[in-house]
């Protein structure tokens, strides 16, 4: 119990980091809301925007009820201007049959991994079109989970600041319209894969 509660504050901070990077390096909020802090020995971009903080809390306390349960498959980070037709989008896909954090146990392997993960994002990034400058772009986080557990924390009264939408299915033609990247980081103790993915006009 003990390993699987570690595992998943793993997941949750390396997800925050994550979040707060891809914000940070799109430019989706003006720089000056954004502190440098250290975290697995790596400098990190971090919000101090209590709006936006709020938002990322609420979401990652589902994600973390979600991933107790193994009723999370997917988190996405989605980029848009108008919601029907994103612009792009990163997905943390998750894979439990993957988790082996207790055979790293000083973390070594895994801040290795993460460390590598996100300077290949920098990389992914450099190779994005560059966003609207004046256009008003927006970013959403949605979870991948099963209708059961949509309907369960939906209820669940620790979780009623998470606005829980139930979204339509992606159309066909968003769908092919993906250009999925080459995969940020695969990992070998926690069972996350990260990809980028643009989506053509």
């Amino acid at each position: 119990m003990a390993s699987e509660k570690r595992e998943i504050d793993v997941v949750i901070e390396m997800m925050e980091i994550y979040i707060n990077s891809i914000l940070y390096k799109r430019k989706l909020y003006p720089e000056a809301l954004f502190r440098i802090r250290k975290a697995y020995n790596i400098p990190v971009y971090i919000s101090i925007y209590k709006n936006l903080n709020v938002y990322i809390a609420n979401t990652l306390q589902a994600v973390r009820e979600l991933l107790s349960e193994r009723k999370v498959s997917k988190l996405e980070v989605i980029v848009y201007q108008d919601q029907s037709h994103p612009m792009e989008s990163y997905v943390f896909k998750l894979n439990y049959s993957h988790m082996r954090l207790e055979e790293d146990e000083n973390m070594r392997v895994f801040e290795e991994e993460l460390r590598k993960s996100l300077l290949s994002l920098d990389a992914r990034m450099k190779d994005l079109k560059d966003l609207p400058e004046e256009s008003d772009v927006k970013f959403k986080i949605v979870l991948h989970t099963t209708e059961s557990a949509f309907v369960k924390i939906g209820t669940d009264p620790r979780l009623q600041n998470f606005p829980f939408v139930k979204e339509s299915i992606v159309s066909t033609a968003n769908e092919m319209a993906k250009i999925e990247l080459l995969p940020v980081l695969q990992t070998s103790r926690v069972g996350v894969n990260v990809f980028v993915e643009e989506y053509s006009a």
